[in-house]
């Protein structure tokens, strides 16, 4: 029974590398904002400044801001393997999120936030699919106090921490001996961050944002159903740590006319802080089992563009573009980690009446197949990653 237990644990192991990805990197930040590309850090007048470009809060006409967006993400995974078969998952995920701000004084505005900015959905593989069932989900969202302070008319600055909290579970099969296993893992973490606003003209803004790293444990439990010789449950304490990486985003936007708005941007993230991930099992008998996954991502470029138009009768038309690179290294792709080259295409439309302003939303995400080689194969795996994205939110000022 020991060495089927150690079996079952070690092939944990095979599932970790695959939470962690390049593909982590969530910009769904308020419905407005992704609407004109995602390019708002140079923008950064509504309250998801706190998440793009906290230094823009101190600029909102109202003492008080109210932000509630939330989006609907529904993703295609393909793999195809080594002999032609192709396979899809198709793990549907909801982002809620809100972001409240208040100008205590004329040179200050405070603020709150709570989002998702890292990961925010999984994969799901069926039995029939794949030989096992897999079901892996990862999220990592933020509560995030945030101060913004109007240093002149044409320089302002924002700081703000990130307090993490990231919930990770994962259900699947030993594909030796059929035994269940699952991963319930919580964890929590500090990062801060900080921006600034430079405007230089009235119609010429120019943003920085930065997102600093921090070290995230998760803690909880392993378990291994056993049917054999009698049902028993192994339950073991279980612990898996990892790094996120520094943001730093640099964005440029011009008021071309009175009702036309061009704003562009371009986010470096430095994913090559997640080298490794270290994973724990607490055996109080046999001893601990640690495991060092070396992941070695590489550093990625994000580039955003995009536009809004006011119309008439408060109605507002908004479109962008997005590229987004991978992080994952080929040789890391697998089943619950395919990260690919996408380029996105976003429309969406805003009604605003007295004080309160309506968003819609919807994105397009298209990926680039990659491959990886299979020793003793003379046919690569193949992976790719397609998403349909919906948002509408609602922004309430007083």
């Amino acid at each position: 029974m020991g060495r089927k237990i150690l079996v079952c644990l070690s092939s944990i192991f095979l599932l970790i590398s695959g939470l962690w990805a390049g593909g982590w990197n969530n910009t769904l930040m308020g419905c407005r904002a992704l609407a004109i590309g995602g390019a708002f850090v140079a923008i950064a007048d509504d309250p998801t400044a706190i998440f793009h470009n906290p230094a823009g809060l101190v600029y909102q006409e109202n003492a008080f801001n109210l932000s509630i967006d939330g989006f609907y993400i529904s993703p295609t995974h393909e793999y195809v393997t080594v002999d032609g078969s192709r396979v899809e998952s198709h793990y549907k995920s909801s982002l809620p999120q809100f972001f409240l701000t208040y100008r205590a004084s004329e040179k200050m505005t405070i603020g709150l936030g709570f989002y998702i900015p890292y990961a925010g959905g999984g994969v799901d593989w069926k039995e029939g699919v794949l030989s096992h069932p897999l079901k892996s989900t990862m999220g990592i969202y933020s509560l995030t106090p945030t101060l913004s302070y109007k240093l002149s008319e044409k320089l302002s600055v924002g700081l703000n921490l990130n307090f993490y909290g990231g919930v990770m579970n994962v259900q699947t099969e030993d594909e030796t001996t059929g035994y269940p296993i699952s991963i319930e893992e919580k964890g929590s973490a500090v990062s801060a961050g900080f921006g600034l606003l430079f405007k230089p003209s009235e119609r010429m803004r120019i943003g920085l944002g930065v997102r600093g790293p921090t070290r995230m444990m998760l803690k909880g439990e392993t378990v291994v159903s056993l049917t054999e010789p009698l049902p028993l449950q192994i339950v073991r304490d279980s612990e898996t740590s990892f790094s996120l990486p520094w943001d730093i985003e640099l964005g440029f936007s011009y008021q071309i006319s009175e009702n036309f708005l061009f704003s562009t941007s371009a986010q470096y993230t430095m994913w090559s802080v997640l080298d490794k991930v270290e994973k724990i099992i607490k055996d109080p008998v046999a001893g601990d089992i640690y495991e060092e996954q070396r992941l070695d991502f590489g550093n990625i470029l994000i580039l955003r563009a995009g536009f809004e138009y006011f119309v008439s009768g408060g109605v507002i038309l908004r479109g962008g573009l997005g590229y987004d690179r991978c992080a994952t290294p080929a040789d890391c792709l697998d089943i619950t980690n395919i990260d690919v080259d996408k380029f996105t295409i976003i429309g969406g439309i805003g009604y605003r009446t007295g004080r309160t302003q309506i968003d819609f939303v919807y994105a397009y995400a298209d990926g680039k197949e990659r491959e990886k080689r299979i020793t003793g194969s003379p046919t690569p795996e193949r992976y790719n990653l397609s998403a349909g994205i919906l948002g509408v939110g609602v922004t309430f000022s007083f």
